[in-house]
């Protein structure tokens, strides 16, 4: 088996890397760097990404290795880690699954924004770009003005949004910020979409749904109509700008489920327990 490790600089990351090499090399596994990634294709195989950290460093490895379609190992260095299934003191239980190949693993759908051009000479849309997200794609203004783009779901007509814009989220995306905008807490193991408005405008002339709204997996966002020309979209811990986007243009955002993650899971790990644990008194 090949393996890759993806850990934070504090010494008890770093010494749990250690202590996760030393167990590969006693079950005779490849360690690959980060730096070899770079060698490897798209498609070709990388067996186990260790991620060693919290709940940042899981989501930087799902962004930079997840298209070698690895199973993902997160170990719980931080103060909480809710995304982690495993915590230091439980390292020694994974590697007899790893070694007998008794590898149990849950998959998980990745968040897909598709961005579309309109090409006048050809009276169609292209597709420009895909990004891919664990927990949410979130849309912003620019220096903190409004921003205004209409919403349509499965191409049925929802609003056009005034505000500071819009996250998108996965039921994993649902506790973090998601939540800090008022939307609702989503059992991880329900796969489903998650929209919520960031500071709407609301006045007598316009308002807006005003609550989370929770749909179907199988829904898909179709953002267009933008006022604004340029824009912001975070995604977990990455970021871009959008420049030159017409009112033609749009994106698309939904669950790809033909681009699932696999993590390792950990029969003991109980996160309606983590969950009372890391926002309950």
């Amino acid at each position: 088996m090949r393996y890759l490790i993806v850990k934070r600089t504090d010494k008890i990351s770093k010494k749990v890397s250690e202590l996760i090499i030393n167990k590969c090399n006693d079950c005779n596994f490849t360690y690959i760097s980060e730096k070899e990634t770079s060698t490897l294709k798209d498609g070709e195989k990388l067996d186990i990404v260790f991620s060693i950290g919290g709940d940042g460093t899981f989501l930087r490895s799902v962004h930079y290795y997840h298209k070698f379609n690895p199973i993902f190992i997160n170990i719980n260095t931080g103060t909480f880690g809710y995304l982690c299934e495993f915590k230091i003191d439980e390292i020694e239980e994974i590697f007899p699954r790893l070694f007998q190949r008794s590898i149990n693993y849950k998959e998980v759908s990745l968040l897909r924004l598709d961005k579309y051009k309109f090409k006048e000479e050809s009276n169609s849309f292209s597709l420009t770009n895909s990004y891919f997200a664990l927990n949410e794609f979130r849309i912003a203004s620019i220096d903190e003005a409004t921003i205004k783009f209409d919403i349509y779901i499965d191409n049925t007509f929802l609003e056009c949004l005034r505000g500071d814009g819009c996250v998108i989220s996965s039921s994993l995306g649902s506790s973090g910020i998601t939540k800090s905008l008022k939307g609702a807490l989503v059992d991880n193991e329900i796969e489903m979409l998650e929209f919520v408005e960031n500071a709407p405008i609301f006045n007598k002339k316009y308002h807006s749904i005003s609550s989370p709204f929770v749909l179907n997996k199988d829904k898909e966002f179709k953002l267009t109509n933008f006022f604004h020309n340029s824009f912001n979209v975070y995604y977990d811990c990455e970021s871009l700008r959008i420049n030159n986007f017409t009112k033609d243009d749009y994106i698309s955002i939904y669950l790809d489920q033909s681009n699932k993650i696999r993590i390792l899971t950990n029969p003991k790990t109980n996160y309606i327990e983590k969950t009372r644990e890391m926002f309950a008194n």
